[in-house]
């Protein structure tokens, strides 16, 4: 038994080998189980579960035995795929949000997997610390030294060795109802606003709080509290809030008015023992195709993508 399920496990491989080298497309038909079974010598029943874990991983779709075609998603999964081969299941990511990085775990499909709790930059790194996860999305700038993100993974971590993976640098900014009624132009224009926020701990609630006392801005009452870039966007556009600081394709999402702030760095803090774990999705993030889908939300820029670095 245990032999068959290699051998399914092999022939799924090989299967999702052609789709990462181009050779069959989204859309294409894959081979029905008793053709495939014929090409790789094996019994129908061995080819149907090759089938069936191809259908696990997202990259076919349609009917179980005689019209599977190729998943949309299949040419990043496969590569995920190919990735995770003899690991010991899905890697777990806690941390920040990003409507990118909700992108790449879509494309990554199984093999990473978002942990129910720890939401935010701050309690992604104190999981990591536990841990907990095998790594965590951040998005935070020191004060006194500028550096985004190494600082606090250290501190963290108690000086115990991370990585830092570059994924991308995003744009965040104030997002405003169409038309801008207020007339905001930046930071000091949100003294005595109702503002949609996000939770105490997350980096973005941090980026803005540094911003506000900066500019000498006091938030006016009211407002709302936020779980994602998207929701801060939501509440603008509703009028549940003034005006609320999130990245431009949150903005771009519900067709909101933006006003840029600043860049800054998103990136994994990944332990040591776990970089094997994430290479799934660092493989995929190379991708052109991922490339070319991020290309049309606005507001990132994957120049660094997949740069590494230890944590300093």
């Amino acid at each position: 038994m245990i032999q068959k399920v290699q051998k399914a496990e092999e022939i799924a491989a090989a299967v999702a080998a052609d789709m990462i080298a181009g050779r069959l497309g989204p859309g294409d038909p894959v081979p029905a189980v008793r053709e495939l079974a014929r090409a790789a010598g094996c019994s129908p029943g061995t080819a149907a579960r090759a089938h069936s874990v191809l259908r696990e991983a997202g990259l076919i779709e349609g009917s179980p035995r005689a019209h599977a075609v190729v998943t949309a998603e299949a040419p990043e999964r496969a590569v995920a795929m190919a990735a995770r081969t003899g690991g010991d299941g899905a890697a777990r990511l806690s941390g920040s949000d990003d409507p990118a990085l909700d992108l790449l775990l879509t494309l990554v499909g199984p093999a990473v997997e978002r942990a129910p709790a720890g939401r935010g930059s701050v309690a992604g790194l104190g999981m990591l610390a536990q841990g907990a996860v095998d790594a965590a999305a951040v998005h935070l700038r020191d004060v006194g030294t500028g550096r985004a993100n190494d600082p606090f993974a250290r501190r963290v971590l108690g000086g115990r060795p991370a990585t830092l993976v570059h994924l991308w640098s995003r744009e965040q900014g104030i997002v405003v109802p169409q038309g801008n009624p207020r007339g905001i132009t930046g930071i000091a224009d949100l003294h005595g606003a109702a503002l949609a926020t996000r939770a105490p701990g997350t980096g973005s609630r941090l980026l803005l709080s540094r911003l506000l006392r900066e500019a000498g801005a006091e938030p006016g009452p009211g407002g709302e509290l936020c779980e994602s870039h998207l929701g801060v966007a939501v509440a603008v556009t509703t009028g549940a809030a003034d005006a609320g600081l999130a990245v431009r394709a949150a903005a771009d999402a519900v067709g909101a008015g933006f006003v840029p702030v600043e860049w800054e760095d998103f990136e994994l803090a990944v332990g040591a023992e776990s970089l094997g774990a994430i290479a799934p999705l660092i493989d995929v993030l190379t991708t052109p195709s991922f490339r070319h889908r991020l290309s049309a939300m606005a507001g990132y820029d994957l120049s660094r993508a997949g740069d590494l670095r230890e944590a300093a």
